[in-house]
């Protein structure tokens, strides 16, 4: 391109673009979907610390763990374990709760024993 030859603007995608195009794959949704859980549950642990207007730092040592462990948890590095959600929920003052629901059921039967005896 010469000095005198305009420059054509370039598209850039936004991350929307980006991101809708990488869950338009089939193996990427299958694996969105098993991943799904997890991301419920670091969103909901992040989502109450921030309500509270706690740090990872605080509430690390209220649940006796070090941030960086928090801060691998909270970004998907690794693996939620049980008891260490149960040391975070109880650091928050709050129950945690786990259930098992049948897959692709209606909400308005899940948690209804009855609706699922047939």
């Amino acid at each position: 391109m010469s000095a005198t030859e305009p420059a054509t603007p370039r598209h850039h995608p936004s991350w929307r673009e980006v991101r809708d195009t990488f869950l338009a794959e089939p193996t990427v949704q299958q694996a969105d979907q098993e991943l799904a859980p997890r991301f419920a549950i670091v969103r909901e642990l992040m989502a109450l610390r921030e309500q509270r207007g706690w740090s990872q730092r605080e509430l690390a040592d209220r649940a006796g763990m070090k941030q960086p462990q928090l801060a691998r948890l909270e970004t998907g590095q690794v693996e939620p374990r049980l008891d260490t959600l149960q040391r975070l929920a109880m650091a928050m003052g709050c129950k945690m709760r786990v259930s098992f629901e049948p897959a692709n059921t209606p909400a308005s039967i899940v948690g209804d024993p009855k609706a699922l005896d047939g």
